[in-house]
Parts: C-alpha cells; sequence; structure tokens
C-alpha cells in the first residue's frame, strides 16, 4: 500500500458536513495519511454528500463519477445525507466502494484503509459496495468524532458543532430522516474544542448544528447550570461561557430557526458581547399560509417581531435568510407577501431555492404544483427585490467602523466579512493584513456584493 495513503475530499451541503468532514482530515492523518487538494489524484476520496434538493443529490452522483475516472483505482466512499436516505442508487454506481451513513462517520478512515489494503492484496474485485447504515430509529446518539484542532483551509473562522438530528419535520424537508432526532453534544467537550481552536490563533467560532436553537432540548439532556444561569436555555448557557473565555475572538451562530425560537429567546441571546450581530434566520415564506403548509411552526408577523427585537437592539443588526419560491399552492397573492416581508425585514442577503420536490416527505402530496416556469419567473422577481434590500443594508453601514475576519486576499485588497456579514474589501495594498486577522476598518463604500473599507486605527 502507498506510504502514505493520499485521501481527498469533497463536501457538498452545510456547516455540519464541513465540520465532519474536518474531523475525517484530522482522523485520517493521525493513522498516517495526507490529505491533498479537492480534485487532485488520491488512493482514498470521500466525498460527504447532501440530499436538501434534487440539485444536492445530482452533484453528488455528478463528483464521484468526475473523481472515480481522475483517480479508477482509488477507494471511492460515500458518506453524508444522501448517502443516508438514498444508498440503493448509490448501490447501483460502479464507481461506490464504500458507503457509510450518518452517525457512523467516524468509522470511515479505518474501514477504508482495510479496503485499501484488500485491493491492492487482489480481496476486493468485483464485490458489491459495503454499506453501513443506521435505521432512523437508531439515530438516537451523539457521535463522538474526536476534538477538532482545525478549521480546515486557511486560518480564518472554524466551525464546532454541537447540536445533531431536527424534529420540527417541515414538509419539505427531508433533514430530518437523514440525520434522526435531536442529540446535544456535551458542553465541556464545546468549551475544550474552543479553547484547542484559539490556541491554534483562530479569532471566529461558529456554532453549528442540523438545527442549532434546539441544542439541548431533548428530554434526556443533562445541563450542569453554572451559578447565574438557573433561567437559561442550554444554548444560552453555552454562549454565556464562550463569552467569558480569555482571547481575542468573537462566536457566530449559524442559524436559528424560528421554528424553535421567538422573540424572547433572542432578546436574550444578543446581549452577549463576544457574539456577532448577525442572524441567519430562515423564514422560507413570507406568507403565512404558506407557512402553514409548510408546518412551519410561526406566523409572518411573529418572524417579523424577532426581526424588529434585533434591529431595536442595534439598527444595522445583520440578518439574512433563506426562502423558498414555487412550494405547493403558492398562488400570486402569497408570493407577493414574501416579497413585502423582505422590504419590511431589511435582509442583509437572501438565500433563494425554487421547491424540490423530495420523496417521503409531507409535501409531495399537497395539490396545485407550482409550474416550473412560473417558479423561475418568481425567483428572478425575488433575487430583485433582494439585491435592492442588500444594497440597502450595506449603504446604511457607510461611515461606520466594523470589525473584519481576513480570510483571502484579492490584488491590493484583502476580502473578509463584518461581525454584521457585509461581505467586505479592505484596502490593504502593502499586505500588512493577514489571513486570520480581526481588523478594525471603517466602510467607505459600495461594491457589487458588499463594502469597501479601510483599516483604522
Amino acid at each position: 500500500m502507498r506510504d502514505p495513503v493520499r485521501v481527498g475530499f469533497h463536501t457538498l451541503g452545510c456547516k455540519v458536513n464541513q465540520y465532519e468532514t474536518q474531523a475525517l482530515r484530522e482522523a485520517f492523518t493521525k493513522l498516517g495519511a495526507v490529505t491533498v487538494p479537492e480534485g487532485a489524484p488520491a488512493d482514498i476520496y470521500v466525498i460527504n454528500t447532501c440530499t436538501v434538493t434534487n440539485i444536492a443529490d445530482r452533484k453528488s452522483r455528478q463528483f464521484i463519477r468526475r473523481m472515480k475516472a481522475l483517480c479508477p483505482d482509488a477507494v471511492m466512499v460515500a458518506t453524508g445525507c444522501y448517502a443516508q436516505v438514498s444508498a440503493e442508487a448509490l448501490e447501483d454506481m460502479p464507481e461506490v466502494d464504500l458507503i457509510i451513513g450518518n452517525s457512523l462517520k467516524s468509522e470511515i478512515p479505518e474501514r477504508a484503509l482495510a479496503l485499501l489494503r484488500e485491493r491492492e492484496a487482489g480481496q476486493a474485485e468485483g464485490l458489491r459496495p459495503e454499506v453501513r447504515l443506521l435505521s432512523y430509529a437508531e439515530l438516537t446518539r451523539y457521535e463522538d468524532m474526536g476534538l477538532i484542532t482545525s478549521g480546515g483551509g486557511e486560518m480564518s473562522r472554524a466551525y464546532i458543532k454541537i447540536e445533531e438530528g431536527c424534529n420540527r419535520f417541515c414538509a419539505y424537508c427531508l433533514i430530518p430522516y437523514a440525520r434522526g432526532r435531536i442529540r446535544s453534544r456535551d458542553p465541556e467537550e464545546i468549551l475544550r474544542e474552543a479553547e484547542l481552536l484559539l490556541q491554534k490563533g483562530y479569532h471566529e467560532l461558529v456554532l453549528t448544528g442540523i438545527n442549532t436553537a434546539l441544542y439541548g432540548r431533548e428530554p434526556e439532556f443533562t445541563f450542569d447550570r453554572e451559578p447565574g444561569e438557573e433561567d437559561m436555555e442550554p444554548l444560552e448557557a453555552l454562549i454565556r461561557r464562550l463569552d467569558r473565555m480569555d482571547g481575542d475572538f468573537r462566536v457566530r451562530l449559524s442559524s436559528l430557526e424560528p421554528t424553535v425560537v421567538d422573540k424572547q429567546n433572542v432578546e436574550r441571546i444578543v446581549r452577549y458581547g463576544r457574539l456577532c450581530r448577525h442572524l441567519h434566520l430562515s423564514i422560507q415564506s413570507g406568507s403565512t399560509s404558506v407557512l402553514e403548509r409548510m408546518n412551519r411552526h410561526y406566523t409572518a408577523e411573529e418572524y417579523l417581531a424577532i426581526v424588529r427585537a434585533l434591529r431595536e437592539y442595534d439598527s444595522l443588526y445583520g440578518i439574512t435568510t433563506d426562502i423558498i419560491v414555487g412550494f405547493p399552492g403558492e398562488t400570486e397573492a402569497e408570493f407577493e407577501e414574501t416579497l413585502e416581508a423582505v422590504r419590511r425585514a431589511g435582509f442583509g442577503r437572501v438565500h433563494i431555492f425554487r421547491y424540490s420536490r423530495r420523496k417521503g416527505t409531507a409535501a409531495v402530496r399537497l395539490p396545485d404544483p407550482v409550474p416550473g416556469p412560473v417558479a423561475a419567473e418568481r425567483a428572478a422577481r425575488l433575487e430583485e427585490v433582494a439585491r435592492q434590500s442588500a444594497e440597502a443594508f450595506d449603504r446604511a453601514n457607510l461611515g461606520t467602523v466594523r470589525t473584519v475576519l481576513a480570510e483571502e486576499r484579492e490584488g491590493d485588497y484583502m476580502l473578509g466579512y463584518t461581525g454584521n456579514y457585509i461581505r467586505t474589501a479592505v484596502y490593504d495594498p502593502d499586505g500588512r493584513i493577514a489571513p486570520g486577522a480581526l481588523v478594525r476598518v471603517k466602510l467607505t463604500g459600495l461594491t457589487e456584493d458588499g463594502c469597501r473599507a479601510e483599516p483604522v486605527e
């Protein structure tokens, strides 16, 4: 067997997948393997798949075929949500050698290396893919993948997974079936991982999960509260403990769900100084009647009340969101309600998705599908309203002083994001700003997708 073994990775989908891929990189490294860049020849290739849309399914299959063509002798591993819910489709792909579902990812390094040894010894020819899956009923434990010590890539932000699973069962979503019930990570493990990452020099820690707002809400979860935390939800208590740690860093929540939190929850959380003044708060639709069909447990007005609470705390609080257009039965009047909600919320960014029919979800049984051309036309109209909203938010921030996390260089500029999530090009012709640094800047002008800025002393 090649020494060292080369391992490549490709990650689709959410920040949880990104975190778990990084955990796998570190696990392979401990076993003596080396990581190669995405798309480079490798002896083992791990594709961490996504199944949030039909497009994600297709991209997963396409990348498997592409990498097998590049590395015909490589052990091809499919894992993640598409592998969990559509293993049969992957079994029919001759390119796939190993299928491992969620909550078993920690087995991948040793199983993939063992299969590589068998193949090189001529013992694995013509075999069907090995499949390792847990049923939905068995997805009940938080999988310990160890403490990660790197965020992957350049020294900028690092993700910390705090929660697994979701029990909300939105009508369009397969993810609860792919990830299982809520399981929360031990807070002491989270804090230890945070300390390791801060020691490595990271300045932004992103708390992530399948439904981050559900952290600690399963009945059997035990959370030993410290003095002052007696009336706190576990997520607030965790943020409080991170807020009190030493170091030059900030904390970002990857998302919160208005199906779980309300105005009062948010008002309590935002007061912590290290927490970035930005929330990704998925509205999905601005029409209460559509939200009801989606099985989203809030009204459009309740969502906008959360937005008002954030903006009362800070008028330039950054709010980003997801919106689905073309959900079954969506009328023109309901879509207009969504456009109006975007205007009222003043989102910094809107991620737009056309409804994707997912077998096994409740939405496939709903009547009155929206024709594809109609959904496409609505998406285009929403993109324009969202663009106007983003530009207005960026413009309102001009002249303010913000802290930018430097991420990558582009000519005379260092690119990164402010705490309230504005993509910022910081003028730095002398290259004084290092990737990963937190830089105080003044926002001076608009760019196509954010703001220009200059460093301030």
